[in-house]
Formats: structure tokens, sequence, C-alpha cells
């Protein structure tokens, strides 16, 4: 599973993408060693885990797509208003994974 790519990384209740090993290790870079136990990894195939591979309860639908669409404001997208809930599939295929 953390060698499934693109994953999405959750980090300080924040979305990062990494596309391959090396983004993931940059997106990790600034994280300190005790927080690196909060972190969790998502895939397209919806496994939700922490660094170690341990399985951890999935985010709800509405907390996913608050994650998503604060990633995406940020990056500068507009008209995500309407957007409430999302499943896994829908957040990678918004996120154009």
């Amino acid at each position: 599973m953390l060698n499934s790519f693109p994953q999405l990384l959750v980090i300080y209740n924040e979305l990062e993408i990494a596309h391959n090993q090396q983004e993931q290790q940059e997106c990790l870079h600034s994280v300190t060693q005790s927080e690196l136990n909060d972190v969790r990894v998502l895939n397209k195939q919806g496994d939700f885990v922490d660094l170690q591979g341990t399985a951890c309860p999935a985010p709800s639908g509405e907390q996913l797509a608050q994650l998503v669409t604060t990633y995406l404001l940020n990056e500068g997208q507009c008209c995500l208003g309407k957007i409430k809930t999302l499943s896994t599939t829908q957040a990678f295929d918004l996120l154009g994974l």
C-alpha cells in the first residue's frame, strides 16, 4: 500500500499529493519524528493507513471533501462550494489523479 502511487497524504490535517516515493519523502521532510505517527496515506483503492502500513479508520466523505476542496482552493481553484461529500474515487478524479 505504501508503495502504491499516487497517494493522498494527510499531514497536519492538510492534504499533500505524492506521485512517487521521492515526492512522498519530500512531503514528509518537514514533519517531526513525533508527528510522523499522525500522518495518514490514502491510495486510489481506498486503503487508508499510517506510515507503518496499519489500517486506520477512513475519513468520512465530508472530511475527504473538506481536505480536497481546501487543497484545491490553495491551488487557486474556485467554485468548490457545492462539494459537500466525496468518495475516494471522486476525490482522486477531482484532483486529476
